[in-house]
């Protein structure tokens, strides 16, 4: 960044290649654990992979049966490799050389050391995990085996990411005065119900920490602090958080947090990292990241792979970008010694902040601020001006207890 350290651009350490079942002649074994959700996305990404020769798939695990479908489309019977009910059914009797573990938030850490363990490398869903003591195990993991972790967090691949930190460094912005992450969805009532996780801080002893923050908005998050540079937890100085929730939940629907980087991340980015998210908007918008420089100020449409850039001059530039499959990714690290997009050890800092957030307090938004939409699961709230409030938290950079004219702060 123009003023700053310049960005560590070596490979990362957990680059080392591991033990592989295949040979150079035939293609990486792949398997996927947790055929549910964004688990299908997973299949559908792989079979596509195996049609191009660059991967088999070779297993699914999970103990749920039946039909799988993404975007009201069925994957066809006679495309899905065998199905077994538990990691340690596949890790006992089949070789593998990549598992994408696409599970519950509680369960990564455990199910990514089995495969690492066992010699694979591991396509880990977001977030990798929730909490820092998880982090470090399973960065342990990946020192004594020598195995990859790719994190799926999909906007590190994307080339509108990629553009804005070029820009970044070349001084375009000019110093940067301030990183933002706004989102405005909408999700039902059945969202929050969909699995015994879902809406929970706690289940069955085991950590969760699900809420808009660690969950649905993960992606801005961790986009907004790989752009501030800030990959370690110590780079961390300190999270404040506004958590709200309008939905009977353990977790926050409605948040906003404020994040300022130690002295070691003040050496990438010394200002603030101001985040603002909603499930209970009106309808859903385009999530962004905004960076403000002394010269210039970015929107990162980061589902999109857009950007555009301002300058104070008053000219402005919108160019639309492709985007890097992560699998595709880690395949190439693996023959290749590619950095991964996504590493986890890239990711601390982002542990570190939703770390945070999994232990902040969660305020009930009175029931006078919200309307409701819909019957039974597909029920949907609608809380007053929360995209209007989203987007001044993150313009002002101030939390949401901090906007004078909010009706529900």
């Amino acid at each position: 960044m123009s003023g700053t350290a310049p960005r560590d651009t070596a490979a990362p350490a957990d680059l080392a290649a591991p033990a592989i079942a295949s040979s150079p002649a035939t293609p990486p074994r792949v398997a996927v654990v947790g055929v549910q959700g964004y688990g299908t996305a997973h299949i559908l990404n792989a079979l596509e992979l195996e049609d191009r020769g660059l991967v088999e798939l070779v297993a699914l695990v999970d103990p749920a049966r039946g039909p799988l479908v993404r975007d009201g489309v069925r994957v066809p019977d006679d495309r899905l490799p065998i199905r077994l009910d538990h990691i340690d059914d596949l890790l006992g009797s089949i070789p593998v050389d990549v598992v994408i573990v696409a599970t519950p938030l509680h369960t990564h850490e455990t199910l990514a050391c089995a495969a690492l363990r066992a010699g694979a490398d591991v396509l880990l869903e977001k977030p990798p995990v929730t909490d820092l003591a998880s982090f470090a195990r399973l960065e342990t993991a990946t020192q004594e085996t020598g195995g990859l972790v790719q994190v799926g967090f999909q906007s590190l691949g994307s080339g509108a990411l990629a553009e804005l930190l070029r820009l970044i460094d070349a001084g375009a912005l000019g110093e940067l005065v301030s990183i933002g992450a706004r989102g405005s969805w909408t999700r039902p009532r059945g969202y929050w119900t969909r699995a015994r996780w879902a809406g929970r801080r706690v289940l069955d002893g085991a950590r969760v920490a699900d809420g808009a923050v660690a969950n649905p908005f993960a992606h801005a998050v961790m986009t907004a602090v790989r752009i501030a540079g800030w990959d370690s937890p110590e780079a961390i100085g300190s999270v404040e958080t506004d958590l709200r929730r309008v939905n009977p939940i353990e977790v926050d629907d409605t948040s906003a947090i404020r994040v300022r980087p130690s002295e070691q991340g003040a050496l990438a980015f010394g200002g603030a990292l101001t985040c603002a998210f909603t499930l209970a908007g009106p309808m859903e918008a385009d999530p962004a990241i905004l960076v403000r420089g002394t010269a210039a100020e970015a929107t990162l449409w980061y589902t999109t792979d857009r950007l555009t850039v301002s300058t104070h001059e008053g000219r402005t530039e919108e160019r639309q970008y492709g985007r890097r499959d992560l699998l595709e990714n880690l395949l190439d690290a693996r023959r290749d010694g590619d950095a991964l997009l996504s590493p986890l050890s890239a990711t601390g800092g982002f542990v570190r902040v939703i770390e945070a957030v999994g232990d902040a307090p969660v305020a009930p938004i009175d029931a006078r601020h919200v309307s409701w939409d819909g019957h039974g699961p597909s029920r949907r709230p609608v809380l007053v001006d929360a995209e209007a409030a989203v987007r001044r938290a993150v313009e002002t950079q101030r939390l949401f207890g901090e906007l004078d004219e909010l009706p529900w702060r």
